[in-house]
């Protein structure tokens, strides 16, 4: 098995093998947003035959070299192709590629690796024996095999009540093309949080990314007024709640709420098999996306950085590095 930067004429098969064996982020129409910061790696069996890769993000910040996750995007990969059906070389196969992808971004020449793995990757040893940081985050999923009646039973009182609130007071929840307003409500967002937010990549993933095979999103009006939306991407049986935004100048604590619940309806409705809120380590939001249900999951994040500026790191970041 090897690593090697993916050439063109793999591309396609590069997706191919992403649509089943991976998620929307690992294909090259998502990953090419993001131009020429992105490196595309195949991973091959020894005889040269395609069976997996993952995405880097490149960038230069403050003269270092630091490879990551695209924006907006919750992992690099891997995902891999196993025809075989024993699972101790399925265990075997997966730790011989992990082996490899973790030697493989040792090597190159970073001075700062801060990058997620997909959300099946559970064997982070072959990381932690090349002395990566590794940092489990959390998100949600909702299994959306169940039907609507039971996806709604376990809802929180809390966030049932916020929903009851919204319908009594007449906010009109919509589905919408209407990605302009997406995008305002998500910079309100940000802008209120004193937070910055990548607003070329995000216009990219909304008015060129975004389609109706691919996308859907939700708005909450109280009136005629926008007050909260959610912006979701979908593939491979999951839909992920990517963005979100509030007005809260029109606030309504039952909007927010409502435009969630309608993208989970909506994601159940295109017979999607799982709803994920993209996780978040705030406990506040935590807590929010709790509210509805689903299962905590781990996801891990692997962190490295060149000596003398991982001392710098631990200083400053210490819950990274």
């Amino acid at each position: 098995m090897k690593i090697v930067d993916l050439p063109d004429h793999d591309k396609a098969k590069f997706d191919e093998i992403a649509a089943i064996h991976g998620t929307v982020f690992n294909t090259t129409g998502w990953a090419s947003i993001f131009g020429d910061k992105i490196r595309f790696y195949g991973i091959y069996t020894d005889n040269d035959r395609l069976i997996g890769g993952f995405i880097l993000y490149k960038e230069r910040k403050y003269g270092f070299s630091v490879y990551r996750n695209p924006l907006f995007t919750p992992a690099i990969g891997p995902f891999l192709k196993i025809d075989a059906q024993n699972p101790t070389t399925i265990m075997d196969t997966w730790k011989e590629a992990l082996s490899l992808l973790a030697d493989f971004i040792d090597k190159i020449p970073y001075s700062v690796v801060s990058s997620s793995l997909n959300l099946n990757i559970i064997d982070v040893q072959p990381f932690i024996w090349k002395k990566f940081k590794v940092i489990p985050g959390y998100t949600y999923l909702i299994d959306l095999k169940q039907p609507l009646d039971e996806l709604w039973q376990n809802i929180s009182k809390v966030r049932k009540n916020e929903l009851k609130k919204a319908a009594k007071d007449s906010l009109v929840v919509q589905q919408t093309d209407d990605y302009i307003c997406i995008k305002n409500l998500v910079l309100k967002t940000f802008s209120r949080q004193d937070k910055d937010v990548n607003e070329y990549y995000l216009s990219k993933i909304l008015f060129e990314f975004a389609n109706k095979n691919n996308s859907y999103a939700f708005i909450a009006y109280k009136g005629d007024l926008p007050i909260a939306g959610t912006f979701c991407v979908y593939s491979n049986g999951t839909a992920y709640a990517l963005v979100g935004g509030y007005d809260h100048e029109q606030k309504h604590r039952g909007a927010g709420p409502s435009v969630d619940w309608e993208c989970i309806k909506y994601a159940h409705k295109l017979g999607l098999i799982c709803f994920d809120f993209e996780g978040s380590m705030n406990p506040r939001i935590e807590k929010y996306f709790r509210g509805f249900g689903g299962q905590l999951t781990p996801y891990y994040q692997i962190n490295k950085a060149k000596l003398p500026l991982e001392i710098l790191l631990k200083l400053y970041r210490r819950d990274l590095f």
